[in-house]
């Protein structure tokens, strides 16, 4: 198996998905808790995490193994041996240095600073990379608890839209590290 990425932080374990591990997600859900070496999760997946996405995880992997940390994270509680969340990418930066972050916390784990703390723990793994330039975000403009976890992580709020594939009104934010910000 492919070595596995992690980033530890306080509260978390976050662990990057191979593409064995995007494969297991997909196609055998006892071995992907095996493989991670946490309690199964009849909750799993969170919410904005549907099959659809994590399959276009695995082929984007399957595709570029090399890309691996540059799409989900699922984020582990090493005291409850449980997956908390995911976070993660749209994939390896742009031409211009750009990515785009999206996240998503089971529902027992919401309100806690976890997806705050997660986030952060990406924005520092990406802006690693000295090919990463901006981090960029999309939530919904009714998703306060989201926006809230993008102002605590040093988001600013951009323009509003609609996106026609959502279906809903959307809110732009980004994200300049700390020395392309000076």
């Amino acid at each position: 198996m492919t070595s596995i990425p992690e980033i530890i932080t306080p509260r978390l374990k976050l662990v990057a998905l191979t593409r064995e591990l995007a494969d297991l997600q997909v196609e055998d859900r006892a071995g992907f808790f095996h493989a991670l070496g946490v309690v199964e999760d009849p909750a799993w997946p969170p919410a904005m995490m549907d099959m659809e996405i994590m399959a276009r995880v695995r082929d984007a992997l399957q595709e570029n193994p090399e890309h691996t940390g540059w799409y989900s994270w699922v984020y582990v509680s090493p005291i409850l041996n449980r997956l908390m969340g995911v976070g993660g990418f749209k994939g390896a930066p742009d031409t211009d240095g750009i990515v785009e972050i999206e996240y998503s916390m089971l529902i027992s784990f919401r309100e806690q600073g976890l997806a705050t703390e997660g986030v952060t723990a990406l924005l520092d793994w990406a802006y690693s990379h000295e090919a990463v330039k901006l981090v960029t975000a999309n939530s919904h403009s009714d998703r306060k608890a989201s926006h809230r976890v993008l102002e605590k992580a040093g988001f600013v709020e951009g323009q509003r839209f609609f996106d026609d594939n959502e279906g809903a009104e959307m809110i732009s934010w980004s994200h300049r590290h700390k020395k392309m910000a000076a």
